[in-house]
């Protein structure tokens, strides 16, 4: 149904990226952690850059990244997703921690929405950023592009879609026409919700999160234990780099694979969803599913709706009633 945009925004992406990248590449801030839209984004990201033949030597999250020595030719590889700015600051200091370690790498940051309340933190933001001379933004919306070039334009800042549309076909292809008559509203219960979110839904609309949110899974409390092992071992460097490396193995090989599929899984029954989550949206959409946006507290679904998706017919935003 809207296969015809989401190729569209699939050639975007690797126009605008693929000349930007060499054959080697790191990803330094992978998302070992219960949003399944930023594991939806991790792995369009591992898609495209096998898609497009890019030798990807290592992914680590924040907590397991050493900051090794790289050669010059590596491309560091950061994610793409809604916490650029102060909303959920330990990212981003991560993400400035490594532009400073890394002057002579080629940094890419996949596309992002940019939000901050601290104005003064714009100012030190840009400061740091400025003194790399290598260093590519990607907003993933107008509203983020306008902010970046007004504030960041001595890097390079480029609008691209959310790379979660580059997750391969074939992950989704047995998920679609699973739907029944089931509705769902997907109301996210962290800091990002909006005050305005309808507080009375009709009796067959059922209301969820996303499941790793409701309930955390095994898998994180087990490498959660894991780091907390390699962090107590740090003086002893090669045993903590084995700890993480084994960390790493898990989330790249397991954690990833087994969250898109609990996402898709969940969303696959539903013939209609009403979200307040971003990636939820775009999963529906990849889906070929009816969806309805509510924003968030930081106006990010309707930013992004404005950007990419007037094409698109079956989403739109939702008109506000009495009962869903």
């Amino acid at each position: 149904m809207n296969h015809i945009q989401v190729n569209a925004f699939r050639e975007t992406i690797t126009e605008k990226l693929r000349p930007l990248l060499s054959d080697k590449a790191i990803l330094a801030d992978a998302p070992y952690y219960n949003n399944i839209g930023d594991v939806l984004i991790w792995q369009g990201i591992t898609d495209f850059l096998k898609e497009n033949s890019i030798r990807l030597l290592k992914t680590t999250s924040y907590n397991t990244f050493t900051f090794p020595e790289l050669s010059d030719d590596v491309v560091i590889l950061l994610m793409g997703g809604g916490n650029f700015g102060d909303l959920w600051r330990w990212f981003q200091e991560f993400r400035l921690r490594v532009i400073e370690c890394y002057p002579n790498n080629r940094i890419i940051m996949f596309p992002q929405s940019v939000w901050y309340q601290d104005e003064s933190l714009i100012q030190k933001d840009a400061e740091i950023m400025s003194k790399h001379k290598d260093l590519h933004l990607c907003a993933r919306d107008q509203y983020s592009y306008d902010f970046m070039v007004r504030h960041f334009s001595s890097n390079d800042i480029i609008l691209v879609p959310d790379m979660a549309f580059c997750i391969n076909e074939e992950r989704l292809i047995p998920y679609r026409s699973r739907s029944t008559d089931r509705k769902l509203f997907f109301k996210r219960i962290d800091k990002e919700m909006s005050e305005s979110t309808p507080d009375c839904i009709g009796e067959d609309t059922e209301i969820h999160d996303w499941p790793t949110i409701e309930r955390k899974p095994g898998i994180l409390w087990w490498l959660g234990k894991v780091c907390g092992v390699a962090k107590r071992l740090k003086s002893i460097k090669c045993l903590a780099a084995l700890v993480y490396a084994a960390v790493d193995f898990m989330a790249f090989h397991y954690l990833r694979g087994k969250f898109v599929r609990t996402g898709c899984e969940f969303l696959a029954p539903y013939c209609k969803v009403i979200t307040t989550r971003l990636h939820a949206m775009i999963l529906s959409i990849l889906l070929d599913k009816q969806v309805d946006y509510i924003d968030n507290t930081t106006g990010k679904l309707s930013a992004f709706a404005d950007t990419w998706l007037n094409d698109i017919d079956t989403v739109t935003p939702y008109a506000k009633k009495s009962r869903l």
